[in-house]
């Protein structure tokens, strides 16, 4: 859908402990429906008016959730990229 971003979760990342963490971020993302995968991808709906505020918020979120998930990364690079890229 043109609406809806479904990423997977980078290995050894638990779904729901990393949702909990985008939600106290001040974030609503969904987790999966697809009875098959449905514990292996997330949500993020982007349907209706959304701003690069937006946009940004909720990949500080996502960086803020996968970090406290003890996913390895570079903080900052998502949410940078995304700034060059609205730019």
């Amino acid at each position: 859908a043109h609406t809806l971003t479904a990423p997977r979760y980078p290995v050894d990342v638990n779904g729901p402990d990393f949702l909990a963490r985008v939600s106290q971020a001040g974030v609503v993302l969904a987790g999966g429906l697809h009875p098959a995968i449905k514990a292996e991808y997330f949500r993020i709906g982007h349907m209706g008016a959304h701003t690069a505020g937006d946009v940004l918020a909720t990949l500080g979120a996502v960086e803020t959730a996968l970090a406290g998930c003890g996913y390895k990364f570079d903080p900052g690079t998502g949410v940078a990229s995304a700034q060059a890229a609205l730019s």
